[in-house]
């Protein structure tokens, strides 16, 4: 296995045990912001391989010796796009959490959206007021992380209070990501759930975020419900701006996920 990275933002979940509300304070807080997405694979090397051919981005230089995740049960490789971290992982263990969600699932795709909140009591104060449990609250790499179950938004949306505020997973302030040829940025989502509106309506509340209809639109990022039937749950597209207008319009399924230039 090769191209092997520095941790992601799924370390925790995958291995260890802007429009403001209503509300007093909520006036003051900052809009939460999509960071990162997570894609889910049985062959990491192949998607990733996938990815830099369609996104005309050079692969990631290798490291020698094991990567971090490893010692949490999965490969990782981090890819930047604009100002948009997309990880690729892969389980090594057998009984690895990810094998599960392979199997429930049926095959490769998209894992998880990672946001970053600055206010992480006020997001806990929402979540209560929606009667949503966290399935994770804690500290992880000296960073605040909130956890929210996928069964009910249909992905896992992770949550972190980044400190330093600029220090996201795969650190891309300091690494010499290249850039991709074709895509300027990662401008959106699409997750499948069975009640598009409402989970919707409920991201918009939960996220600071602004809804309209089926889209959930943060501050330099949009998420889509879409309907769950016929389809596979969860993250289903992401959503790259072209850099050529005759590229708009272009797709490329890879791992599961359909990668869809805007």
């Amino acid at each position: 296995m090769t191209r092997r990275t520095l941790m992601g933002a799924s370390m925790a979940a995958l291995g260890l045990s802007a429009m403001p509300l209503a509300g007093a304070g909520a006036a003051t807080e900052r809009p939460i912001r999509i960071r990162h997405y997570v894609l889910a694979t049985h062959d990491m090397e192949f998607v990733c391989d996938q990815i830099y051919e369609v996104l005309g981005l050079p692969p990631m230089p290798r490291k020698e010796g094991p990567g971090v995740t490893e010692q949490y049960g999965f490969y990782s490789t981090m890819l930047k796009v604009g100002t948009t971290m997309i990880e690729v992982v892969q389980p090594i263990k057998p009984d690895h959490l990810l094998n599960r969600w392979f199997d429930e699932r049926g095959g490769d795709g998209g894992f998880m959206v990672v946001m970053q909140t600055f206010d992480p009591d006020a997001l806990k104060a929402r979540a209560a007021a929606e009667g949503l449990a966290l399935t994770r609250d804690m500290m992880f790499k000296g960073q605040h992380m909130l956890q929210f179950d996928y069964k009910h938004f249909g992905t896992h949306f992770e949550l972190y209070k980044y400190t330093p505020e600029e220090d996201w997973w795969g650190d891309p302030r300091n690494r010499p990501y290249p850039d991709a040829r074709v895509a300027s940025d990662v401008v959106g989502g699409e997750i499948a759930v069975e009640d598009p509106e409402a989970i919707a309506a409920q991201t918009a509340r939960l996220f600071l975020a602004r809804q309209e209809g089926t889209r959930v639109h943060f501050e330099d990022r949009t998420l889509n419900f879409v309907e769950a039937k016929g389809q596979w749950r969860g993250l289903v597209a992401l959503d790259l701006k072209a850099r050529e207008k005759v590229r708009v319009g272009d797709w490329a399924r890879i791992g599961g996920v359909k990668l869809r230039f805007v």
